[in-house]
């Protein structure tokens, strides 16, 4: 086994290694968490994650009903709930009546929710960067060759409805 996990490889005809299908999503289990947690360590708001910065992103673009924004974000309603307290009481959004459907409400952004979405953005893409830094210039073109092929998967998988 090597320092990633992977046992040594024959290579293929490219000259790449031959990893299974198997293994490689056992790999992908394996990093995305850690990626995750990484991302998450920094709070950057004094209290925000990327999750925040993730919702208030969706905001960017108008007003969303609840139910709407909770398919966006892939969050059970509960949770959602919770996040939107937080960032209401925080003065980043507001729930108003959807003028379409009174029954309904919609969440907004407000210009403070606006400055903070920014701000964490920026704070984010530092932090990305800083981790970046440390990889060769090799790496990082093959971490962008890697993130494009992980982009291509996912939208393929979207267009079949998984």
């Amino acid at each position: 086994m090597t320092e990633t996990g992977l046992q040594s490889r024959q290579t293929n005809q490219t000259g790449a290694a031959d990893v299974s299908v198997r293994e490689l999503a056992g790999k992908i289990f394996e990093t995305l968490p850690t990626l995750g947690r990484m991302m998450r360590r920094e709070r950057l708001d004094g209290s925000g994650d990327f999750q925040r910065i993730h919702m208030l992103k969706h905001l960017m673009g108008g007003p969303l009903a609840q139910a709407k924004l909770a398919e966006h974000l892939q969050m059970n309603p509960s949770a959602l709930s919770k996040l939107i307290d937080n960032l209401e009481q925080k003065g980043y959004v507001t729930r108003m009546v959807d003028p379409e459907d009174r029954r309904r409400m919609v969440i907004g952004l407000t210009e403070e929710g606006r400055t903070i979405q920014h701000k964490m953005r920026i704070q984010a893409m530092e932090q990305v960067n800083r981790s970046l830094k440390t990889l060769t210039p090799e790496e990082r073109a093959t971490l962008s060759e890697a993130l494009n092929i992980v982009t291509k998967m996912i939208k393929s998988n979207q267009k079949e409805g998984r």
